[in-house]
């Protein structure tokens, strides 16, 4: 008996099967190198601007001056002689 088979013969789906398979990795592959790069770029763009600050003097790296971070039981605050007064309106007390 002829049978008549509708569609693509199994090698054909085989091998598209095998090619989407081969483009699925290649272009994850790819995409992994973007998402490194991308990083990389992020990391040295931030070590720019750490050095940038450190070597400017804009933000000194010592506690000498009118203002410096202190640690307190709720985190850092700013503590120093040219910081303003709170109001106890402000505060809400």
């Amino acid at each position: 008996m002829n049978r008549i088979r509708i569609g693509q013969p199994r090698a054909v789906r085989n091998g598209a099967r095998d090619v989407m398979a081969w483009v699925g990795q290649r272009l994850w592959l790819v995409v992994r190198r973007v998402i490194g790069a991308v990083g990389m770029a992020h990391h040295e763009q931030v070590r720019m601007w750490e050095c940038i600050l450190e070597t400017s003097g804009s933000a000194p790296l010592t506690a000498a001056g009118p203002l410096r971070w202190v640690r307190s039981l709720d985190g850092y605050r700013l503590a120093g002689s040219h910081v303003p007064a709170q109001d106890a309106a402000e505060t809400g007390r």
